[in-house]
């Protein structure tokens, strides 16, 4: 690990490649922001735009700016990379800085094959690297707590349903951008947002989701997307997905026989979210978030990097993730519901 200024304790150093929106807005304030963490690196096709990314986020001038990517993971100060470039790149991009020993955290959709993904899970495990996938809303507590409920029976002894809905406005997934080219992003908003509604119901559920069926407003580059799927025990979570409209709430709701859970605000980023169980008239709050998603998403991969926590979101959920996006676009593709 990377040592800076006579620091007893190390540090990750990390690089972004990708110096988009998120990059900007949360994931570079996020690695600044952690003792463990430190911005060593960016890369971007635009040298200056790499330089200004760099000046804004790199402490006292620390993080080097590139525009070669080869030459940015051969850097010793770096130790860990985040890969946000469009996803059709992903591949391509993990894949090399695993090869050049570093771990990596990359965002979702961690590839857009099921058979890129396997590839990374294996280079990964042959390189003794970390492979992390930007799934952040696993790291709130709200979820946490609701997964925890869930598996201790607070709401039955079997979950019977989940509603997981996710929405934002063309100010987040703007039209214009390699996001409008089906080649490079692969998809519309299932990949955007509704990859984390799959995460997620996975994750409160501790179970994988065995079959779905889908429909959309128009493929490949889908503004709307509404799927049922079918979890391994028989029940049923519907997840949603649409670009067409910010401001909408961003709760998720579980259901049992003896009660239910209630993420206000849970599938956000921000804190202040909570989750909230009911059972008859009586209503608890279980936690209030106190944590932004992204900086607690950092902030884990960090200490799986250290070795001293284990990592939260690695390879094989990235891998399920993109199985089951790629049963949903078939779904709704062939109108009939597939097995994952």
């Amino acid at each position: 690990m990377t040592h800076r200024d006579n620091a007893s304790s190390p540090t990750v150093g990390w690089a972004i490649h990708g110096i988009g929106k998120l990059a900007d807005i949360a994931i570079a304030p996020s690695i600044t922001g952690q003792p463990d963490s430190v911005l060593a690196a960016v890369c971007s096709r635009d040298l200056r735009r790499a330089e200004e990314f760099a000046g804004r986020h790199g402490a006292d001038g620390s993080a080097s700016a590139y525009d070669d990517y080869p030459a940015m993971l051969a850097d010793g100060d770096v130790d860990a990379v985040y890969i946000a470039t469009p996803n059709a790149l992903h591949a391509e991009h993990a894949v090399a800085a695993i090869r050049a020993g570093k771990h990596v955290l990359v965002e979702k959709p961690m590839t857009l094959s099921v058979e890129d993904a396997r590839e990374l899970v294996a280079a990964a495990a042959e390189a003794g690297v970390r492979l992390g996938v930007g799934f952040h809303l696993r790291h709130k507590a709200t979820n946490r707590a609701g997964r925890d409920a869930i598996r201790a029976g607070r709401i039955g002894g079997r979950l019977e349903f989940i509603d997981i809905p996710f929405g934002a406005g063309q100010g987040v997934f703007p039209y214009g951008t390699w996001r409008s080219d089906p080649e490079l992003a692969g998809g519309g908003t299932l990949l955007n947002q509704g990859a984390h509604a799959i995460d997620m119901a996975e994750f409160l559920s501790g179970q994988r989701i065995a079959e779905v069926t889908a429909e959309a407003d128009r493929l490949p580059l889908d503004d709307v997307f509404v799927a049922t799927c079918r979890l391994e025990d028989g029940a049923l979570v519907t997840i949603s997905s649409h670009q067409v409209q910010g401001g909408v709430p961003r709760t998720w709701v579980a259901v049992g026989r003896d009660g239910w859970l209630e993420g206000r605000s849970a599938l956000a980023s921000a804190a202040g979210d909570e989750v909230v169980l009911h059972a008859g008239d009586r209503t608890e709050v279980l936690v209030v978030g106190d944590r932004s998603a992204y900086d607690a998403e950092v902030d884990a991969f960090a200490r799986a990097v250290l070795g001293t926590a284990p990592l939260i979101g690695d390879g094989e959920d990235g891998l399920r993730n993109v199985a089951v996006v790629d049963a949903l676009y078939r779904a709704a593709r062939e109108k009939r519901s597939i097995a994952v």
